[in-house]
């Protein structure tokens, strides 16, 4: 699926980061991180950030218009019915430990991730050659094989991630430190950067890249310090949490109504997203202005007065301090409806309550998986997403379910020395891969 002309218009979001067009870009030296987030796992799928640190790759992957193109495969073919596909493989690709990528070395880690969709899929192999088949068509197999949990990784006991990006692990320890380096062997353009350290949990602000957490304290950046943000891409949402009498659809509706989204996204936010009347955000569809409204509370009173409701807790994850604050915001919301809401961290005694606050990241620039992925979520098993059409009525049967808050932008502080190649850069995600580093003028 094509990515509207408004994905596009989302590149105004990058602020005016340090990318001096008048440097030439140059190879060599080591980028600094600091994240005040942990990463706990290898597997890129569970990463949620706009950091783009490639060390796996897909078949197939999305291009600046939304289309796909080839990565890893040079070509493809299907047969009438769209059950059977054929995928020539690049040739002369190594993974990073110098095994050669072909049909063999391919084939696992593709059928692990197709067998979650497509329960009879089958792959053959042969030289650099794959061939993906199954019993009922898959007329969206490109865009399953775009999306980040299709990557073709290996493991080993010495490197659980192995992949064929341009760069290697070359250490990690779990919620503390990513080490990455830049492959040499890589079949495409050698990344500029010759390293890539990552450490988590840190709050200094000291590295050449830091992320600047949403929440209601302001930080105070460094004197030269630049700023990248990316489209809105994590949405704040109230979902239902058990079956109970309290979590009604009109109770649902009531609570909708009576929100006020600009200060959750002016005072709260610090303006670092937009107001989210829908799951997925316009930069995505393109259409996500049609479910717009303004609150109305002497709507939100009447619905509250046809329910006998006890009061009801809405649980945030503990630690959050920007969540907390928007739960507390929602009680005051809701309390001019007529809705008792007692906000609440999740813990062993409360481990959901009767609604939750949640945060949704996306993961990939197509809308249809991402509903999917939500639809998932939600416990809803078929969803009918092929078509623009169909995408914007399946959006709408899920909305009893969730009432969208906000969507946020991620927020990186960058130092004067790095420059990001603005030809190669997009609002999704800020991808180190082109990102470079001014060397020090010597010392005369």
């Amino acid at each position: 699926m094509r990515l509207p002309v408004w994905a596009w218009l989302a590149l105004s979001s990058l602020a005016a980061a340090p990318a001096n067009a008048a440097t030439r870009p140059h190879y060599g030296g080591s980028l600094t991180v600091e994240l005040s987030t942990a990463w706990t796992t290898l597997d890129p799928t569970e990463w949620n950030s706009a950091l783009s640190i490639p060390i796996t790759e897909t078949l197939v992957r999305l291009n600046a218009r939304g289309g796909i193109e080839p990565a890893l495969c040079v070509a493809w073919q299907h047969d009438a019915d769209l059950k059977r596909w054929r995928f020539s493989l690049r040739p002369k690709v190594t993974f990073h430990d110098g095994e050669p990528l072909n049909g063999a070395s391919a084939a696992p880690s593709l059928l692990a991730a197709l067998k979650k969709k497509y329960a009879d899929v089958s792959i053959q192999t042969g030289g650099q050659a794959i061939v993906i088949q199954s019993s009922e068509a898959m007329p969206d197999l490109l865009s399953d094989l775009a999306a980040p949990r299709s990557t073709i990784v290996r493991q080993s006991s010495a490197n659980p991630l192995i992949g064929t990006g341009p760069f290697r692990v070359t250490a990690w320890e779990p919620g503390r430190r990513l080490v990455v380096a830049a492959f040499d062997d890589y079949w495409g353009s050698r990344p500029y950067l010759d390293s890539i350290a990552i450490d988590f949990g840190a709050g200094r602000a000291r590295a050449d890249i830091f992320d600047i957490p949403v929440g209601p304290a302001r930080r105070i950046l460094p004197e030269g310090i630049g700023t990248w943000s990316s489209a809105p891409r994590t949405l704040v949402a109230i979902t239902v949490a058990i079956t109970a009498a309290n979590a009604q659809p009109m109770l649902l509706q009531a609570l909708a109504l009576g929100i006020d989204r600009a200060p959750i996204v002016n005072v709260l936010a610090q303006r670092k997203g937009e107001a989210a009347f829908s799951l997925l955000p316009q930069w995505l569809t393109g259409y996500a202005f049609l479910f717009q409204s303004a609150p109305d509370v002497p709507r939100a009173k009447q619905l509250v007065s046809q329910l006998r409701l006890a009061p009801i807790s809405l649980s945030y994850p503990a630690n959050d301090a920007f969540l907390r604050s928007v739960a507390e915001r929602i009680a005051l919301n809701a309390r001019d409806a007529g809705i008792t809401i007692q906000p609440s961290q999740n813990a062993l005694n409360n481990p959901g309550g009767n609604l939750r606050l949640i945060e949704w990241q996306i993961s990939s620039e197509d809308p249809a998986t991402e509903l999917e992925r939500i639809a998932t979520a939600l416990g809803v098993s078929r969803l009918d997403a092929s078509k623009p059409e169909a995408l914007y009525q399946a959006e709408r049967s899920l909305l009893d379910r969730v009432i969208p808050l906000v969507y946020l932008r991620e927020t990186y502080g960058i130092a004067p020395r790095v420059h990001i190649e603005s030809s190669k850069s997009d609002a999704f995600a800020l991808h180190l891969e082109d990102v470079w580093l001014q060397q020090e003028k010597p010392q005369p």
